[in-house]
């Protein structure tokens, strides 16, 4: 690609006026903006500069006899159609330009046309080229949501048998066997939880020590007679 001077090439393609003559300027225009991209990918994939030279002569018949099919196909007879557009598809095959359809479809598609809609309908009809394959490279597929995996837009709801129980008991809240304790409280029920517990475990802990100081409980112990006698 080093030899071939796309731009004076591309400057060729604009000053030669028999490529569209027959359009007005809106199809004309789109027709050779067409053939500029397809300029520049005939330069990138062409292995010498002769080779560019011989698709870019190939190239510019096919923008020619396109644009004297959309100028002249509705005064065509069917079989004159069919055979301006099979010598359509053979200068976009000798250009390396695949085409995307077959001239009988193109054909019976193109009949209410105007010049406007028939030089984008032959247009498409390159979908499968490699300026379209560069031009929209696919995209990368979205990873599947596995089934029951919360999303952000999947509320996540409170454990209300819990929240029951939790009000019935706080033993059986307290007995409550779960690894994670924050996967069953309802939203902003850590704190209270915490509380509760720090709570239990203080008042049994002032328990115990009340306990351990609390005096033996000797008031009325009074020995017998009988206790008197054996001393």
């Amino acid at each position: 690609m080093s030899d071939i001077d796309l731009e004076n090439a591309i400057s060729q393609f604009y000053e030669d006026e028999s490529l569209t003559d027959a359009l007005t300027d809106q199809p004309a225009t789109t027709l050779l903006q067409w053939g500029e991209k397809q300029l520049g990918e005939l330069a990138k994939k062409s292995a010498s500069e002769d080779d560019f030279d011989t698709q870019f002569t190939q190239l510019r018949k096919l923008i020619k006899s396109m644009s004297r099919f959309v100028a002249e196909h509705q005064n065509m007879a069917e079989d004159e159609q069919a055979e301006s557009v099979q010598k359509i598809m053979g200068f976009a095959q000798s250009a390396g330009i695949p085409i995307n359809n077959t001239a009988e479809v193109i054909v019976t598609e193109q009949k209410s046309l105007a010049d406007d809609g028939s030089v984008a309908h032959l247009l498409a009809q390159f979908a499968t080229s490699l300026l379209e394959t560069i031009n929209n490279p696919p995209t990368t597929p979205t990873p599947p949501v596995i089934s029951g995996t919360p999303t952000t837009d999947t509320p996540i709801e409170p454990d209300t048998a819990f929240m029951q129980s939790h009000d019935d008991s706080d033993s059986a809240f307290l007995e409550s066997p779960v690894e994670d304790i924050t996967e069953i409280l309802p939203k902003g029920g850590l704190m209270d939880f915490i509380k509760r517990i720090t709570s239990t475990v203080t008042d049994a802990h002032q328990q115990a020590q009340e306990e351990s100081t609390k005096p033996p409980d000797t008031e009325g112990f009074m020995p017998s007679a009988e206790d008197d006698e054996e001393f």
